[in-house]
């Protein structure tokens, strides 16, 4: 028997920005965790607020889960706000450099804190 692979996702306020920690595989069966939560997180945060999702514990993210992230990326731009992925693993940061969501998102190399 295969283990599931689990989707963690948690998220607080840490001072100017709200931070979204995703940890395990974004993919077609746990992308509606993340889509769910980061939903939330938008819509509960002030107007033009910054969300960063810390993608450090991020294993592999799938077309599914870079559908999730850019749906919920135009619906904090909607209202006025940004939302910013940290430190993905090589895996991420490569389907991210492929698909050219790299230039689409901004991208930092250090985890949220």
């Amino acid at each position: 028997m295969v283990p599931a692979v689990e989707l963690n996702v948690s998220s607080r306020s840490q001072g100017d920005h709200e931070l979204v920690i995703a940890t395990g595989e974004i993919d077609l069966y746990t992308a509606p965790r993340l889509q769910s939560e980061l939903a939330a997180v938008i819509a509960s945060a002030a107007p033009s607020s910054r969300v960063v999702i810390d993608m450090s514990g991020v294993e592999f993210c799938d077309s599914t889960g870079m559908n999730v992230l850019l749906s919920c990326l135009r619906q904090a731009r909607e209202r006025g706000g940004e939302l910013e992925l940290a430190a993905p693993r090589p895996a991420v940061r490569k389907i991210l450099s492929v698909t050219g969501l790299d230039a689409v998102f901004t991208v930092a190399d250090f985890p949220a804190n």
